[in-house]
């Protein structure tokens, strides 16, 4: 029943979006691999969810459509960059945020999705806030290695904004609900499919305004052979829109909910 819950309230989310889908069919199959390292960050991407999540079936259908088969293994975020970048097993990793330190070491890809970064409070002790530089008043919980948009990094980095980090969404939503911070920064998508499966949803509340609108991205490693990967992929974006993917995709999440 919370599955179902959950898929209805992301088609709702869904509703002003197209609703058809142009699936690339090649006329030839793929002959060539894409090895990409990914996290578990359902409902983007998880090994429990129908075709991997959300930006893996919208990454493996670019990856067909620029001529590749999509091969990716699953990782702790730390891990994922670091084989993502330095591995040679493997041509990159996603879904990556935009950071200035990300484009000097990935050749990114246009975006293949985007994420509402919001605050979640808990209900009873809500945060109101109109500018970040508000935020500075409150320690706040993050994921370690993530990029959370420009703004909100540089009030980190220059310590004008306290944070405590921790491993995952999961550890941080349980630090929110536990009380043992005033706020978390999470993605909307994210915190809907965490408390699905945790628990707690009568009693957190995320912010309208958001923290930050951020596109995800492919990083592709920083070399030749990746780069002439990452311009194909791009190519395949042209004629293939992740909004209508994204669309099908939760129609796909949706079916799958309503099997017993």
């Amino acid at each position: 029943m919370k599955r179902m819950l959950f898929a209805a309230a992301l088609l709702l989310a869904q509703a002003l979006l197209p609703s058809q889908a142009q699936t690339p069919t090649p006329t030839q199959g793929p002959s060539k691999y894409m090895r990409l390292a990914t996290l578990e960050w359902p409902p983007y991407t998880g090994l429990l969810l129908p075709q991997d999540g959300l930006s893996t079936r919208v990454t493996s259908v670019l990856a067909k459509a620029a001529g590749y088969r999509l091969l990716s293994a699953t990782f702790p975020w730390s891990e994922t960059v670091e084989k993502g970048e330095k591995d040679p097993s493997y041509d990159g990793y996603f879904p990556v945020y935009y950071s200035s330190q990300r484009e000097k070491n990935c050749h990114l890809s246009q975006p293949i999705g985007s994420s509402f970064l919001g605050l979640a409070t808990l209900k009873s002790a809500p945060i109101n806030w109109t500018q970040l530089s508000e935020l500075t008043a409150y320690r706040l919980g993050v994921v370690e290695g993530y990029a959370n948009g420009a703004e909100f990094d540089a009030a980190v980095k220059d310590k004008s904004q306290p944070v405590e980090a921790v491993a995952s969404d999961a550890l941080n939503l349980r630090k929110l609900l536990d009380g043992k911070v005033r706020g978390i920064v999470i993605d909307r998508n994210v915190l809907a499919y965490t408390l699905m499966r945790m628990g707690g949803a009568p009693q957190v509340q995320i912010s309208a305004r958001p923290i930050g609108l951020l596109p995800l991205h492919v990083c592709f490693k920083r070399n030749p052979a990746a780069l002439a990967m990452r311009d194909a992929f791009d190519l395949a974006l042209k004629s293939n829109d992740p909004v209508a993917l994204e669309t099908e995709y939760f129609q796909i999440f949706a079916g799958a909910a309503r099997k017993p």
